[in-house]
């Protein structure tokens, strides 16, 4: 099999399995590359969210990145090129603070972020999570980069016959989720003056503490029957 027929067929299965309701196309990162987790989102412009996690723990921290713009997603985005985190000390804390303090209650110790470069068009991030420090392998980092080249095709691929101004098919439902997660913690951050990080936060934890999912809480919060209180001991429903 040579390289071209490989790509073809690693596009081919890429575009199957992003269309696809749940996680299976991050899940598949995961064991390819052997990390922890994975998140996929997609960057730039009105259309910007993350399409896919890997599991509740990496899906706080892309909500995150999404919410404040800040961790190594935007960074790898905004510069074009991997960014490495083999360690989430000090000077990585001084970078994106809050990003740190969640990976840190989330037993992340290392992450890394891929841009989903194609032709010249960057159009998203790969970002992996690991629970125990150090760098990649050279294997793994290799692997990673062509990963994120096949699904930077496969996202062109899938926006390739849809209508101007909108998103292609199997990744819209995705990012209507994350947006509705936005726009709830910035309703929280208005309601109770806080940051819209502090606000995702409040809206996680809520989530935990019900048992119900985030993207529950935040269509409550959306539809105005549901008002995260200041204290954060209860909840109360809107008249």
């Amino acid at each position: 099999m040579n390289v071209d027929q490989a790509q073809r067929l690693a596009v081919a299965f890429a575009r199957e399995t992003a269309r696809s309701a749940t996680s299976r196309l991050c899940t598949a990162c995961v064991e390819v590359l052997d990390v922890t987790g994975a998140g996929i989102t997609l960057m730039g412009g009105d259309k910007a969210g993350p399409i896919c996690v890997s599991d509740r723990s990496v899906a706080a921290l892309e909500d995150l990145q999404y919410t404040i713009g800040q961790g190594p997603c935007r960074d790898a985005f905004q510069t074009g090129k991997s960014v490495h985190a083999p360690r989430l000390d000090d000077t990585v804390w001084a970078r994106w603070p809050s990003f740190v303090d969640l990976a840190h209650t989330s037993d992340i110790a290392a992450v890394f972020a891929y841009p989903l470069l194609c032709a010249g068009a960057n159009v998203g991030v790969l970002t992996l999570y690991q629970q125990h420090e150090g760098d990649l392998t050279t294997a793994q980092d290799d692997d990673s980069v062509v990963l994120a080249s096949v699904l930077a095709e496969t996202v062109l691929s899938l926006q390739e016959d849809a209508p101007p101004g909108t998103i292609g098919a199997g990744l819209d439902d995705a990012l209507k989720y994350r947006a509705e997660i936005y726009q709830a913690s910035g309703m929280i951050a208005v309601q109770l003056a806080i940051p819209a990080a502090e606000a995702l936060l409040r809206i996680r934890a809520h989530a935990f503490a019900t048992g119900l999912g985030v993207a529950d809480v935040a269509a409550q919060i959306v539809a105005r029957t549901l008002r995260l209180p200041d204290d954060n001991t209860k909840t109360t429903a809107e008249e």
